[in-house]
C-alpha cells in the first residue's frame, strides 16, 4: 500500500530523485501543499508539489504505483528511465544523473546577489524555469534555512545547489562567458565540500560534467502531461 508519510526512509543507494526528494521533505515537510507518499517496505518513495512527482523507485509494486500515478495524474513526472518505461510515461528526452565528490577547498570569491539578479542569470535557454515569483519564494525559504546554496560572479555565471545532510544536488547553472561555467561549478563544489555531488544534465552537457571530473550514475528523465 501507499500511504502518507511523515518520515522518510534511508537509502544507501545514491539517487538523484531520492536527493531530491529529501531537500523537497527538509523545507516543506510541515507544508500542506507538498505530499509524500512511501510504499509498504520501502519500496518506492514518492513526493509532489505543484502537479510535479517524483519518483525514487526501490523494487515498488508497479501494478499499485501505476495505478496510483494514474489517479493522482501529475502534470510532471521525474524519475529514473526503467520506471517511466514501467509507468508508460517515457520523456522526450534523456537525462544524465552525473556524481562526483565535492573535494574543492580553494576558496573562490563570488559576488553577493539578490534572488532576481541570480534569476536573471539562470534564465537561459536549456534551463526550465518557474516563473520569478515561484522561484524567489522557493528560493528563498531553502536559502534561509540552510538547504541551499549559490555562487554567481555578476554578469558572468550562477549556479543553485539544494542540499540535504552529505548530498546536494544542483538545480540550474548557468555561463554568460566562456570558460565560466566551470568557474561556476568549482565554486559551488567548494561551498558543499565534502558534500555527495549530483547533476542532471541533458546529453549535450554531458561532456562538461564528464570533462570536469565527473563520473555517470544512470539515465533518467522528466516525463510531461501533453507534450
Amino acid at each position: 500500500m501507499i500511504s502518507l508519510t511523515d518520515n522518510l526512509p534511508q537509502f544507501s543507494v545514491l539517487s538523484a530523485e531520492m536527493v531530491k526528494i529529501n531537500c523537497l521533505f527538509d523545507s516543506y515537510k510541515d507544508d500542506d501543499s507538498v505530499m509524500f507518499w512511501v510504499q509498504d517496505d520501502d519500496k518506492c518513495v514518492i513526493a509532489m508539489t505543484d502537479g510535479n512527482m517524483i519518483i525514487h523507485n526501490n523494487n515498488a509494486d508497479f501494478a499499485e504505483l501505476l495505478e496510483f500515478v494514474n489517479v493522482l495524474s501529475p502534470a510532471c513526472v521525474f524519475s529514473d528511465i526503467e520506471t517511466l518505461e514501467k509507468l508508460n510515461r517515457l520523456p522526450d528526452e534523456n537525462i544524465n544523473v552525473v556524481y562526483k565528490k565535492a573535494d574543492i577547498k580553494v576558496q573562490a570569491q563570488g559576488d553577493t546577489l539578490s534572488s532576481d539578479e541570480l534569476y536573471k542569470l539562470l534564465d537561459v535557454d536549456g534551463l526550465s524555469l518557474p516563473d520569478y515569483p515561484h522561484f524567489a519564494v522557493d528560493y528563498c525559504r531553502r536559502l534561509n534555512h540552510g538547504f541551499a546554496d549559490y555562487f554567481a560572479l555578476r554578469d558572468k555565471c550562477a549556479v543553485i545547489t539544494f542540499n540535504s545532510g552529505d548530498k546536494a544536488i544542483i538545480n540550474g547553472l548557468a555561463s554568460h562567458q566562456k570558460g565560466f561555467g566551470t568557474v561556476a561549478l568549482n565554486g559551488i563544489l567548494q561551498k558543499n565540500f565534502g558534500r555527495d555531488f549530483l547533476a542532471c544534465c541533458r546529453d549535450s552537457v554531458l561532456p562538461f560534467y564528464l570533462k570536469n571530473g565527473f563520473e555517470k550514475l544512470y539515465n533518467a528523465g522528466y516525463w510531461v502531461k501533453n507534450k
